[in-house]
């Protein structure tokens, strides 16, 4: 199954960490207004899509409408190196690196979503392979399927919706690289929404959803775990 490449963006047309091939070839799902701010500086295939969650549903419909997976990146990606566990902790390409993932996730039968792991610490990622784990959505590959992003969420959304998924198929986490994202620090994107209401909000609708399957992270503040 081939793939279309998503970035999921907002005010951040002028810092993007992709070269002018990437610009022109990834899809770019952009808030209402900046369409034109994103083409000016090199993105030839950009979409106004709303906020962050109507743009990852935007990006889900329009892959799996041309059969394809969809691969969701952030716009804030610094860098991917080899997991030290796994060979040389070399620095890789973003998209050999995308390449060997969907050629691997191709090879697996049933799961329709696979992640990446959450942070760029090999200590936190062992196996080659961790099952039924969190899913970042920093970078995601999902086959076709009917599960969306819920709405009602501004943040947490990946927590949500890999729940939908070990719900229904189980997730993977590939682990053979690990990915430095600037998410926290980086101004725009859901930064600019970040903040403890915004915060508790979210975590209170997830456990209203999902129960004990949701608890709250001892050693971080507004961070919850699986």
């Amino acid at each position: 199954m081939n793939y279309n490449v998503y970035v999921i963006s907002a005010g951040r047309y002028d810092k993007l960490p992709f070269n002018e091939t990437q610009k022109k070839n990834y899809i770019f799902c952009v808030k209402k207004g900046e369409k034109e701010l994103y083409n000016k500086n090199g993105c030839d295939n950009v979409f106004e899509t709303g906020n962050l969650m109507q743009s990852r549903n935007f990006a889900l419909e329009h892959a799996f409408n041309e059969n394809k997976i969809c691969v969701q990146l952030s716009d804030d990606i610094k860098k991917i190196i080899i997991n030290k566990n796994f060979g040389e902790p070399k620095k890789v390409d973003l998209d050999f690196v995308i390449n060997d993932i969907v050629s691997k996730f191709n090879k697996v039968k049933g799961v329709k979503l696979l992640g990446v792991p959450p942070t760029d610490n090999f200590f936190f990622a062992s196996k080659i392979l961790s099952l039924n784990t969190f899913c970042i959505g920093d970078m995601l590959f999902v086959k076709p399927n009917d599960l969306r992003f819920d709405e009602q969420l501004t943040l947490k959304e990946d927590y949500d919706y890999t729940l939908q998924h070990q719900e229904r198929w189980g997730t993977i986490r590939y682990q053979k690289y690990l990915f430095t994202f600037e998410h926290y620090s980086n101004k725009g994107g859901a930064v600019d929404v970040r903040d403890d209401k915004e915060e508790q909000k979210n975590i209170m609708i997830l456990k209203s959803k999902w129960g004990k399957k949701i608890r709250l992270n001892p050693k971080r503040k507004n961070e919850i775990l699986i």
